[in-house]
């Protein structure tokens, strides 16, 4: 019978080797790998994020610049129209014609052959007193502004001084006028109405 041969190595090496990142060829890489991953996330996910905003608190400042000097200029606003209105009424009656028509008749038929004491216009109320007219010229003076589209009506009272009179020289007339304005309306219908004549005439 043949005797079995027992293995005869009575020592055990344990030591494992173990592969490892440390080593320079692999950790290298893989370091600029992260380090490029990390520079593109702060560029796309933080840098131009924060670029963003701020331009965005640019441009919200430059629109708050720009409303601050709209305001300014616009500031007076209120009291420059309420100025305008006093003289053509344009928010409060649109019947009321415009103080400046107004004016300009005043202007054109009364100042440059009376002296006006008194004037006051109120609505479709033109209230004056004048003098230095004769009777005649006074006379003259009423049917020019009858003529008038402007005018209405007008009512007087007068009051002869003979004083120059007496002295060789004419009686002057201190007259009263209350002149009652027409519609707005009809005078830019009266207005219209002329010129289509004028226009037809011209034809």
């Amino acid at each position: 019978m043949k005797k079995t041969k027992l293995p005869s190595k009575q020592t055990l090496n344990l030591m494992i080797k173990v592969k490892t990142l440390a080593h320079p060829t692999r950790l290298i890489p893989i370091l600029l790998l992260i380090f490029v991953f990390a520079a593109a996330f702060a560029k796309f996910a933080v840098i131009n994020r924060l670029e963003q905003v701020k331009k965005a608190e640019a441009e919200l400042a430059e629109m708050h610049r720009n409303l601050e000097m709209i305001e300014s200029t616009y500031a007076d606003y209120d009291e420059v129209q309420k100025e305008y209105n006093r003289y053509t009424y344009q928010n409060f009656d649109r019947s009321i014609a415009d103080r400046l028509d107004v004016l300009s008749l005043i202007e054109r038929q009364i100042f440059p052959i009376s002296v006006v004491q008194s004037l006051s216009i109120s609505d479709k109320t033109v209230s004056m007193t004048i003098n230095g007219l004769t009777l005649e010229q006074a006379s003259t003076l009423l049917d020019s502004l009858l003529s008038e589209p402007l005018v209405a009506d007008v009512d007087y009272s007068s009051y002869v001084d003979n004083t120059d009179r007496d002295q060789g020289g004419d009686a002057t007339t201190t007259i009263t006028m209350t002149i009652t304005l027409a519609d707005a309306s009809e005078v830019k219908a009266a207005e219209k109405a002329a010129e289509a004549e004028e226009n037809g005439g011209a034809e």
